[in-house]
């Protein structure tokens, strides 16, 4: 065998021929019995099981109505903080679990609990195999009849067969992503029969879904051969009661004393346990007979707090079954099986740390054909969830390494030059990620987009309503599922549906032998433990501009990156819909890394500034690209950023149409127009960039930007020597407290709890600052600095610092040193300044109370509904209302998109006329419906 050849495992026992069709996991339950039925008829006794368990999960999910919008109303509840919150969701929780129980009282319903009950026995009898409970050569006969039983109901017109209908499987993280076998569960299950000795207790054997639906009957098998007697196992997804429609079951468990056994992935946070527990406690159980059994990553060896009251046993990440797999005794016996022409000896490097993010992996060299072959061996999943990696990467070819072969859930590729040594400052080129995308759609094309069918699991479209939901205001519970989740869902459906990368967000792109940029990290993406499931290419693309696109510099690599893919692929991908996924890409910037316990503040604050780009470029595609003349030569107008030109109720600073059209409006009549803002250097370059503006001043008048030559200019007060250096090191001793990493020459800091930022409370700031000795910091620095308070943020500003001073800097910079502006436009107290010097000072209706008791005049409008007030008292009508200012004409989706931003843009008093316009908006939509590429039709 030449060491260049992809391979499969042809050697393995459990090997059988898989097409196209097993590369997207999201099977629906059809698909999957019949392909059940194939491995049971072939002896395939853990692809039986993971597709028996599989079938479950969807049907229980289907039952449980994970997809109605009331359980998703309650889940979103559970999900907030606050007293509110929770004072609403128990009542909501209680009214859900009497409906569902009526539902499940129906004859359909109760036809589907029949066969899910027939189908759970053959997922057990199949347990018994995997963990060799049962002779494989001999399998229980009553297999192969319920297992009959329950496929005829789905090939003949039913009830079951109806209700299932639309219900597809999600794969286990479990077995899919976190490298834990069925031998994990037994060892659990061991450590607890050492604790636990008593096999006449009942137990009730709790799986938490999804990978609950896998786990918990390994689990039940383990305790039977254990000798426990009375086994009860199930499932439950969070927030639901256990146990549905066998009340009478549930008594008799906590009359006898018995135990609550949760099984689940390592947790991140606890909060889907701890769900499911507090479940247990409501039913009876005391907190001391729930006990955890949980495998935890070498990174995460302890559990969230939320967890501390209940018992656990703990398999921790050094004892996986996974780090036996990749010893060297047992690669000595896997790489011949893979390749056949290998010379021994076999050098094994190091293994590398099990983390939450990455499968575990050692680096492989063996002599085969007389040539040095360095590899890599890695986990990659059992069974078909596995074996998928060898399909998608024949499929890939070139744009992948080279795959070897696959057993035992572990996969044998070959290592590249560019994984062995520092690649600190090497990029990918956007022309190999378009390449790469653009092959991933045509050669990984699937018949349907199933993402539409995971209502209540975490699509990219759900995640999108989700994050977007904000901006409803309060009715956002009720409003999400009737206005945003229709809307996504119709605007990032794939006209040409793909198994994506999913991963093209991290930097896992090496060089081949030949310079060739490879995708390494290339199978399961689409299918992780984030959910995030999507079919649409374009996410993969996303996904790479976020990463890219210089969040530390000023390049264009979005710009190349779609155009490059638009002529590979000859797939237009609209704005709108590029908006939504660059907004969604962005997130994962502010999540867990691979071997990082938590989210750094610098990675926080580049998602909340990739965010901002997504909805900066959109609008400026929609409002701006068509404006002809780039350096208009009127008048300057110089214009604040927060609560004037754009909002935040994303918590991320975010335009608006209104706010869009008077920028255009000015531009368009030839006024010249620059911002001043205490946002961060890096933030106004953005913008400048975005809306092709000469300039702008950041951080209070400290930072200048100009856009042409890209210079910038610090304008500190006189005297001003290592500003900030105490106060930093004070914010850092400080639990809870970040501080914006973009901002250099002032400090901004916010307090961050549950994902909620902050301003600092005044008695921190009174310890920092004015208390000095007292507050336990040393001198005080109250003559250094002044306070601007605000609701996400805290800013401590350099005494004697101005925007004014800032924009004449600017001003002299662009060559009208001595110029006037002829508008401003602010809201706060550091905008004073600037308001009284322009000929025009003009503040919206927001206007803080400083500003108002100045007699600073105010528009009729708040936020960018009052500078569209005041650019209309300038150029003499609205904004958008002549044949020289009027934007040009929007696609349907582009002016849902539009509806959705302008909610906020008037205040409290805008919010229910933009709804309406928002319900038309996503109206006009449906009817007129999405063409086969994303585009209007």
């Amino acid at each position: 065998m030449s060491p260049g050849s992809r391979v499969t495992d042809r050697s393995a026992a459990d090997l059988h021929a898989v097409d196209l069709r097993a590369v997207d996991l999201h099977a629906d339950v059809r698909e999957l019995m019949a392909r059940l039925t194939d491995a049971v008829d072939g002896s395939r006794w853990l692809d039986a099981f993971l597709l028996a368990a599989g079938a479950v999960q969807a049907s229980e999910d289907r039952l449980s109505g994970t997809w109605r919008p009331s359980r998703r109303v309650v889940d979103y509840l559970d999900s907030l903080s606050g007293t509110r919150s929770a004072a609403l969701a128990g009542p909501a929780r209680t009214v859900l679990e009497a409906s569902s129980g009526a539902i499940r009282r129906v004859p359909p319903a109760r036809t589907l609990e029949r066969w899910t009950a027939r189908v759970e026995t053959v997922t057990g009898l199949l347990a018994d195999l995997v963990l060799g409970a049962r002779d494989t050569h001999r399998p229980p006969p009553d297999l192969h009849r319920e297992l009959l039983r329950a496929t005829d109901a789905l090939r003949r017109p039913s009830a079951v067969r109806q209700v299932l209908g639309p219900a597809v499987v999600r794969p286990p993280s479990c077995f899919c992503n976190f490298d834990q076998y069925p031998e994990d569960v037994a060892e659990l299950v061991r450590r607890f029969a050492a604790e636990h000795p008593a096999h006449d207790r009942p137990l009730l054997v709790v799986g938490v879904r999804t990978s609950g639906s896998y786990l918990a009957p390994l689990a039940g098998a383990a305790l039977r051969q254990q000798g426990y007697r009375q086994v009860t196992v199930c499932t439950a997804r969070p927030g639901a009661s256990l146990l549905p429609g066998r009340a009478a079951e549930l008594r008799r468990l906590v009359r006898g004393e018995g135990l609550v056994l949760l099984l689940d992935d390592p947790p991140a946070s606890g909060r889907s346990l701890a769900q499911v527990a507090a479940a247990a406690e409501r039913a009876g159980f005391p907190a001391s007979s729930i006990v955890l059994l949980l495998a935890v990553c070498e990174d995460e060896p302890v559990l969230p707090r939320r967890l501390d009251r209940y018992p656990r046993v703990v398999l921790p990440g050094p004892d996986w079954h996974v780090r036996e797999l990749l010893r060297p005794a047992a690669l000595a016996e896997l790489v011949p099986r893979l390749l056949p022409d290998f010379r021994p000896p076999l050098e094994v490097g190091p293994l590398g740390p099990q983390t939450r993010g990455a499968h575990l992996a050692v680096p492989v060299t063996a002599r085969v054909d007389g040539r040095t072959l360095p590899m890599v061996a890695e986990s990659a999943g059992l069974g078909f969830l596995g074996r998928r990696a060898v399909v998608v990467a024949d499929a890939l070819g070139e744009l992948v390494p080279p795959v070897y072969g696959f057993a035992d859930g572990v996969l044998l590729r070959a290592r590249l030059p560019g994984e062995q040594r520092d690649r600190a400052g090497e990029r990918v080129a956007p022309a190999d990620v378009a390449r790469y995308v653009a092959a991933r759609q045509r050669r990984l094309a699937v018949d349907a987009d199933r993402s539409l069918r995971l209502t209540g699991r975490g699509p990219v479209w759900e995640v999108a309503s989700r994050h977007l939901a904000p901006i409803l205001g309060r009715p956002e519970v009720l409003l999400r599922a009737v206005l945003l989740d229709p809307l996504m869902h119709r605007l990032l459906t794939s006209g040409r549906p793909c198994v994506v990368d999913g991963r093209t967000l991290d930097r896992n792109w090496v060089a081949d032998e030949d310079g060739r940029w490879v995708k390494t990290d290339f199978a399961e993406g689409a299918f992780s433990n984030m959910n995030l499931t999507s079919y649409d290419a374009a996410y993969d693309l996303a996904g790479a501009a976020v990463s890219l696109d210089g969040l530390d510099g000023l390049n264009d690599t979005e710009g190349e990156l779609r155009s490059r893919y638009e002529e590979l692929s000859g797939e237009r991908v609209s704005p709108a819909r590029w908006c939504v996924l660059c907004l969604v890409q962005a997130l994962g910037l502010g999540m867990p890394r691979p071997g990082h316990m938590r989210v750094s503040s610098r990675d926080r604050a580049r998602s909340r500034r990739a965010q901002a780009r997504a909805v900066q470029r959109f609008l400026a595609e929609t409002y701006l690209s068509d404006l002809t003349e780039a350096d208009p030569r009127g008048p300057w107008c110089v214009l604040d950023v927060d609560g004037v030109l754009e909002t935040d109720p994303l918590d991320v600073p975010a335009g608006s149409p209104t706010g869009m059209l008077a920028l255009r409006a000015l531009r368009a009549h030839g006024y010249r127009v620059l911002l001043a803002t205490g946002r961060s250097l890096p933030e106004i370059q953005d913008r400048c960039a975005a809306y092709g503006l000469a300039g702008g001043v950041a951080e209070y008048g400290t930072a200048v930007h100009l856009s042409v030559p890209g210079t910038v200019e610090t304008v500190l007060p006189a005297g001003w020597e290592g500003p900030d250096a105490e106060l930093r090191r004070r914010l850092a001793l400080l639990p809870e407290v970040t501080v914006d990493p973009f901002s250099r020459r002032i400090v901004r800091a916010s307090l961050v709890h549950d994902s909620r930022r902050t301003g600092l409370p005044a008695a921190t700031v009174a310890a920092l600052l004015h208390d000095g000795t007292a507050g336990g910091f040393g001198s005080p620095l109250d003559d250094r600095f002044d306070v601007v308070p605000g609701e996400r943020q805290t800013d401590f500003v350099p005494h004697g610092t101005d925007k004014v001073h800032g924009v004449r800097a600017l001003l002299a910079l662009l060559g009208a040193d001595g110029a006037v502006p002829v508008l401003a436009v602010g809201d706060g107290p550091a905008d004073l300044g600037l308001l009284r010097w322009a000929l025009n000072g003009v503040a919206p209706a927001n206007a803080s109370p400083e500003v108002r008791a100045a007699g600073v005049p105010l528009t009729r409008g708040a936020y960018q509904a009052g500078l569209a007030d005041a650019v209309a008292r300038l150029i003499g009508h609205r904004p958008g209302r002549c044949p020289t200012c009027r934007p040009p004409r929007t696609s349907a989706e582009t002016r849902a998109l539009l509806a959705v931003l302008a909610i906020p843009e008037a205040g409290p008093r805008g919010i229910p006329p933009r709804l309406a316009r928002l319900a038309g908006a996503d109206l006009a939509l449906s009817v007129r419906g999405i063409g086969r590429h994303g585009v209007d039709a």
